[in-house]
């Protein structure tokens, strides 16, 4: 008889990725046994009790199990490549195929599917019902906001959200925190010290060293219970302030450059992760690329250089990871600035000395550094010098 995908999937971690699995999954397998009867006794409990595990994955997981669940078993689902895999993905629950580099293909194998099919819906609606769901949302909103947060901060800011929802004592709510699928996977030992940073950050000693020099922000912006769930909502794409004035003329700019339905959402979501600015120029050209790609369709220079402004004004009024939550219009640095037609760029420089964003200047006829392949002169050199 052939092995089982689920035994061969965990027979290819280290002995220490499994018991990193077994603990997320909540399986009862102990430790101190060989990795052969560690791997059947973990399989065996993913193959018997989908119950159990299913409850212990993050909702956005969950969602993508129902979607593949309802296309069938060995029915490929296009995907945009997200800012960090699933958990089914990084397991090997799910097959999924990589070649083009634009979107990814996902399907559920028939093993899986007839393991949890008839699981699913029920675990969907019972976590939703139990608040569990939003409770996560609330956690990866303030991970969102803030980028990276100690243990303790953490949980503070958790005990803020568990008042505002009235529904655990203290007691039980710190015993789901720390068995909360958000708590085991974002945990980090930096430094010394336990922070929960949050997913898709790759580097977070960046942000923890990149802090050192804002001295004076006065300790960690405050944001609501029902902020932290917005900015929660939709993970992995997360967003936030779409509802302030900035963010609804960068919303409005969108739909009128004839951004849409998901292909809108992952704009938003990327000027959010450009602007947070911890990968140095790579965002200077990709903060502004969903006016760039559309720049054919926009008739004027004005018209394109006020669709500039709008994306540097919200990009300027989000929380930013490296200032502790605050924006870069409340601490009045980290300012994406762009150059105008009448000062140069030392002149910007020199009037703000914190400014860390701009379309670097070239020659008029050299290939333009954003990287589109026109001359500088028929690209940002148009509006921008």
């Amino acid at each position: 008889m052939p092995k089982s995908l689920v035994i061969t999937a965990l027979g290819s971690f280290h002995k220490v990725d499994l018991e990193d699995i077994r603990h997320f999954f909540g399986a009862d397998v102990p430790s101190h046994i060989r990795k052969s009867e560690f791997v059947q006794r973990l399989g065996a409990f993913i193959v018997e009790r989908p119950g159990e595990w299913l409850r212990n994955m993050l909702e956005r997981d969950l969602r993508l199990l129902l979607t593949l669940v309802e296309a069938g078993p060995e029915v490929p689902v296009v995907l945009e490549y997200p800012d960090y895999p699933t958990v089914l993905e990084t397991v090997g629950l799910l097959g999924v195929d990589t070649s083009d580099p634009d979107a990814k293909e996902v399907w559920i194998p028939k093993e899986i599917y007839d393991i949890v099919s008839p699981h699913i819906r029920d675990v969907i609606s019972l976590r939703e019902a139990d608040g569990s769901f939003e409770m996560e949302r609330a956690s990866l909103g303030y991970l969102a906001l803030y980028g990276l947060l100690t243990v303790d901060e953490f949980y503070e800011k958790m005990l803020e959200y568990n008042e505002w929802a009235g529904r655990w004592d203290v007691e039980s709510f710190t015993t789901m925190l720390v068995q909360s699928p958000v708590f085991k996977l974002c945990r980090i030992d930096l430094e010394g010290e336990l922070y929960v940073c949050a997913p898709g950050i790759y580097e977070p000693a960046t942000i923890l060293s990149g802090r050192k020099e804002y001295p004076d922000l006065g300790g960690l912006r405050s944001f609501t219970p029902e902020e932290a769930i917005q900015a929660g909502t939709g993970a992995p794409e997360f967003v936030f302030g779409l509802g302030s004035p900035e963010g609804e003329r960068l919303v409005e700019m969108l739909l009128n450059l004839g951004y849409s339905g998901k292909e809108l959402v992952l704009e938003e979501h990327d000027i959010w992760m450009n602007s947070q600015m911890i990968w140095g120029d790579d965002a200077t050209e990709d903060i502004f690329g969903c006016v760039s790609e559309k720049q054919d369709d926009i008739e004027t220079f004005e018209d394109y250089n006020d669709c500039m402004e709008i994306v540097a004004a919200y990009a300027n009024s989000l929380p930013k990871w490296l200032l502790l939550g605050h924006s870069s219009n409340e601490a009045n640095c980290l300012k994406v600035i762009l150059q105008s037609e009448d000062d140069s760029m030392m002149d910007l420089i020199r009037k703000n000395p914190y400014m860390s964003l701009y379309v670097p200047p070239a020659m008029m006829d050299e290939p333009c550094p954003c990287g589109s392949g026109l001359s500088y002169r028929l690209c940002h050199g148009r509006n921008l010098s």
